[in-house]
Formats: C-alpha cells, sequence, structure tokens
C-alpha cells in the first residue's frame, strides 16, 4: 500500500488539521475552478443580460387609518369597518382585475407591443404582472388586550417595460379601484334606501291599522278612557251636588206648596170680595217693606186692587187674560232684572205653566177658581210650585241617570285601560319604528347621493402612480452575490463528494482506520498517470452532478428573485 512519507517515528496526527483542509482543495483546485466559475458566470450573466422592468405604484388608504394609528381604542367604536377590510379589498381586486376590466385597461392604453396581435396572452401578461398587496400596522386591541394586525391600507402596483406605460397602467388601476368601490358603496346604499323604504311602507300601513283600532276602541269606548278620569270624576261629584241642590229645592217648593194650598182653602173659605182686598192690601203693606214699588209681586198686587176696587172680580178671568197679565208684569221685571234673577225665573215659569194650561184646552172655569183674585193669586202660585217641582223631579232623574253612568265608566276603567294602553303600547313602537325606519331610509338616501358625488368615498389616495425613474427588477447585485455563493457551495460540495467517492489511502492515520494497528514505517508515494486518472474519474462524475444541481437551483433563485 502507497502511502505519503511522514516523521522518522511513523506516527501521524489522529486528526485532520485546517492544513490538511487547504491542502486538500489546493490538491481539488482545478475541479474547484471547474464547478464555481461556470455557476458565477452564468449568475453574472443573468444579472447583466435580464431585462430591465419598471414598477409604478400607488397607495390607497382606508378611511380612519390614521384615527386607528394615532388612537387604537377607535377601533372600538366602530368595530364593523376594519375586521374584514382585506376581505373587502379581495374582492374589489377579483372584480377590477376580471377580464372584462383589463380588456378595457388594454383598449385605453397600448401596454405591450404584441398586444394588438396576441390579445389573450397580453391579457395573461398583464394581470401577471400587476400586484396588489395589503398594508397592515399592529396595534393593541382594546377589546382583547393582545397585539394584531390591522388593515389599514392597500398598494396597486404594475410592472413594465417602460415606466410611462407603468405609470400609466398602475394610475388607472387606481382609478379604477376608486371607481369600483365608489360603486359598490352605491349599490349598498341604494339597496338600503330601498330596503328601508318597502319597509317604510309595510309599517305605515301597519299604524294606519293600529289608528283604525285605536278610533274604533275610543269610540266604542267614549268616556271610558284613562285620560277621561279625572274628568268622570269631576263631573260625578258635580252631578252629586246638583242632586242634593235639586231635593233641597224640591224639598223647598213641597213646604211652599202646603203653605200654599193652605192660604188658598183659607180663601175661598172668606168673603170673596172683602175678604181678598184686605188680603192684598195687607200682603201688598208687607212687601212693599221688603221690595221696591216696580218690584212683579206688587205691581201684580196693585193691579188686583185697583181691579177690586174698580167692582171687578178675578173669578172670572180667563187663561189668556192671566197670561197676558203674568207677560207684563214679566216684561217690568226684565227692566229692572237680569234672566237669572229669582223673580223673573218663577214669572217665565209661570207663564210657561199657563201656556201648558192653554194648549192643553183648559179653560177658566169659576168653579176651579174662587171668587177672590186672592184665591187666583194663590192658585197661580200653587200651579207654578207644582209646574218647577215636576220640572225638579225630571231634572233629578236626569241626573240620578248621569250619575249612574259616571260610576259605570268609573267601574268599567280599569279594564278598558287596560286594552287601551295595549292598544297604545303597540300603536307607540309601531311608530317609533316607522319613524326609525324613515330616518335610516333618508339616510341611506343622502349617503346613496354623497357616494355618487364622490364626497363621501372609503378610499383615500395617500400616494398617486409616479413614473419610476429606476428598475424596480431584476435585482443585478443580489443575483450576483447568490451566484458567487452557490458557486462557493458548489465548489465546496463537489470537492468533498470527490474525497468521499475516492477510496485511495493517503496515509498511516487511513491504515490506522482501515486496519485498527499503527504502521512501522511509511513508503513514499510513487506517482504513475494512468492510476491517477482512473481514480479520479469517480470524483468527476460526482462533480458533474454537483455542478447540475447547482445550476438548477441557481436558475431558481434568480428566476424568484427576477
Amino acid at each position: 500500500m502507497q502511502t505519503p512519507s511522514s516523521s522518522s517515528t511513523g506516527r501521524e496526527p489522529d486528526s485532520a488539521g485546517f492544513g490538511e483542509y487547504l491542502g486538500t482543495l489546493r490538491k481539488r483546485r482545478k475541479l474547484l475552478l471547474m464547478v464555481g466559475l461556470p455557476i458565477i458566470a452564468l449568475g453574472i450573466a443573468l444579472a447583466l443580460g435580464l431585462p430591465d422592468v419598471y414598477r409604478s405604484q400607488g397607495q390607497i388608504e382606508l378611511e380612519g387609518a390614521q384615527n386607528i394609528k394615532q388612537n387604537p381604542n377607535s377601533l372600538a367604536q366602530d368595530p364593523d369597518d376594519t375586521p374584514y377590510a382585506d376581505q373587502y379589498v379581495r374582492s374589489l381586486s377579483t372584480v377590477v382585475l376580471s377580464d372584462r376590466n383589463l380588456a378595457r385597461l388594454l383598449g385605453e392604453h397600448k401596454l405591450y407591443d404584441e398586444q394588438d396581435e396576441d390579445p389573450s396572452g397580453a391579457l395573461a401578461k398583464l394581470r401577471g404582472d400587476i400586484k396588489v398587496d395589503i398594508v397592515t400596522v399592529p396595534i393593541l386591541d382594546p377589546n382583547t388586550g393582545r397585539e394584531r394586525d390591522v388593515v389599514t391600507a392597500f398598494t396597486v402596483a404594475y410592472d413594465n417595460a417602460r415606466p410611462e406605460r407603468a405609470q400609466q397602467g398602475a394610475e388607472w388601476l387606481v382609478n379604477a379601484f376608486l371607481e369600483e368601490n365608489r360603486n359598490d358603496r352605491a349599490r349598498q346604499a341604494g339597496g338600503r334606501a330601498k330596503f328601508f323604504a318597502r319597509e317604510a311602507e309595510r309599517m305605515r300601513t301597519h299604524v294606519a291599522g293600529l289608528e283604525a283600532k285605536l278610533a274604533e276602541f275610543k269610540s266604542k269606548n267614549a268616556g271610558k278612557l284613562p285620560e277621561l278620569n279625572e274628568m268622570n270624576l269631576s263631573v260625578m261629584d258635580r252631578t252629586e251636588s246638583d242632586i242634593r241642590n235639586v231635593e233641597t229645592q224640591m224639598q223647598a217648593l213641597r213646604r211652599e206648596r202646603v203653605f200654599l194650598v193652605a192660604q188658598l182653602q183659607q180663601a175661598r173659605a172668606a168673603n170673596p170680595e172683602a175678604a181678598s182686598l184686605r188680603a192684598l192690601e195687607d200682603e201688598y203693606a208687607r212687601k212693599s217693606v221688603q221690595y221696591d214699588q216696580s218690584h212683579p209681586d206688587l205691581i201684580m198686587l196693585r193691579r188686583q186692587i185697583d181691579q177690586l176696587k174698580a167692582g171687578g172680580s178675578a173669578g172670572g178671568q180667563s187663561l189668556q187674560a192671566q197670561l197676558q197679565t203674568q207677560r207684563s208684569i214679566l216684561a217690568e221685571a226684565r227692566q229692572r232684572y237680569s234672566e237669572d234673577h229669582p223673580d223673573v225665573q218663577r214669572l217665565v215659569r209661570n207663564i210657561q205653566a199657563l201656556e201648558a194650561r192653554i194648549a192643553s184646552g183648559e179653560s177658566a172655569d169659576g168653579s176651579v177658581f174662587a171668587d177672590s183674585p186672592m184665591a187666583v193669586q194663590l192658585q197661580t202660585q200653587l200651579n207654578a210650585t207644582d209646574t218647577q217641582l215636576a220640572a225638579l223631579q225630571a231634572r233629578a232623574m236626569e241626573l240620578r241617570a248621569k250619575l249612574s253612568g259616571l260610576e259605570g265608566r268609573i267601574v268599567a276603567a280599569p279594564e278598558v285601560e287596560r286594552e287601551y294602553q295595549a292598544v297604545t303600547r303597540d300603536l307607540a313602537s309601531a311608530r317609533a319604528k316607522y319613524d326609525e325606519l324613515l330616518r335610516r331610509q333618508m339616510d341611506a338616501e343622502v349617503s346613496e347621493a354623497a357616494i355618487s358625488g364622490g364626497t363621501a368615498d372609503k378610499f383615500r389616495v395617500k400616494s398617486s402612480p409616479k413614473i419610476p425613474e429606476e428598475p424596480a427588477k431584476p435585482a443585478r447585485l443580489g443575483i450576483a452575490i447568490i451566484a458567487v455563493v452557490l458557486g462557493v457551495i458548489a465548489s465546496i460540495t463537489s470537492v468533498i463528494l470527490a474525497q468521499l467517492f475516492d477510496t485511495t489511502v493517503r496515509g498511516a492515520r487511513d491504515i490506522q482506520d482501515i486496519l485498527g494497528v499503527a504502521p512501522l514505517t511509511a513508503v513514499p508515494v510513487i506517482k504513475r498517470a494512468g492510476k491517477g486518472r482512473k481514480a479520479a474519474a469517480p470524483a468527476y462524475a460526482a462533480t458533474a452532478g454537483a455542478m447540475v444541481a447547482a445550476i438548477a437551483i441557481a436558475a431558481v433563485v434568480v428566476r424568484f428573485i427576477a
């Protein structure tokens, strides 16, 4: 076995040192150059030979993004605006980057020289050159207390070999995103307005039905409604007071009737003329002390006294004459008193009683009235008292019927109030809902008009696309660095593989590893050309495989970077 020469002791170190590694690299420097230089040359050629690609980019900021950056707590006030912004941007991208819109872009701008000859290929290339990226910022979520990313903006970029075309395409895309967002929000606002209009019309019909039901309920329970309870109680108190007053008046009239009946009997039993004259004079003297000379009672007494002194008699006086006398007295009394004066009201009642008697066909018979004027006067007063008493009795019956009705209303008020509250509660809720729907409909219509006019956009162009001055790719320096790194890695890998596949024993350490015993001495190497080439064949095969793998990896990396 051939081994390299060693020291006089014949022993080698147990482990390889740095110098041995350098010696291995120097020995296989040709292999290093054969593998590394082609890869590095290929990478540099790619870095220098790839065409320049210019990128124009615009950034669109979402509404409220600045507030979220400055005040994360504002996220909790309107949580529906931001959590799904990325999904909304992706949905807009689907619409904006549709074949129809991209074909419209190619129709408005000539972005590729061959787009007229190959429209489908140009469309596919255009879609591949467009980049839409979401821009997020980390914030501390006030709801959960954890840090999370919030979408604040998104970028729209377009790559082209010419900077002017890149700017034209990017500007068109930014405007298309703004327009599509505006159209989408206008459609949503219009849909909301129509929905609220339909719901408001349905609720209006419902409110009209409840109002009709309430009107019917009020008509059916007139006077029993809860808001009339206080009035019913007040009217009930007044009615009870009126009943008491009427009963008091009726008692007074009954006592007066008893007195008049007794006086009438006495007057009819006395001398018709002299007794009547004396009685009239006594009554005139008594009343003249109490009343003025123009009082209706004194006027009537004077006329009766004058008639008796003239030799007349009241026994044959007709009802018409009595009615005429009472009317004359009433006319004189009205000149001095108002209509509410008791004497005027008494004369009115006397006249009504006489008119009722005349209407019934009654005549002034001498058997009915006493011959004396006093008896006639007493009979007239008695008739008037009976008439007043009958009227008060009718009034009392009317008041008692009214009081009974009021009591029935008070008793039925709780049940009516329960039903009334149910009806009014439903009506109030329906009206509030109707007003809310009208308000939201108006808000949606105003929002639709504002969106259509461009005054309520949710997107704001933070940076407009500009004509790029420097190409965005390829990254030439990066490609060259990657090529050098890959060349070095491939060269070292090939050397390692060559060493692994080389079965030549090259030192005492190899003998010791194989045989397990230390060699006694070492014989110098005797070089033979043919044998060296045969032993190097496996190493070259491994090297060729490493070069192929390195070139493939380099191509993939360059493609990814480009």
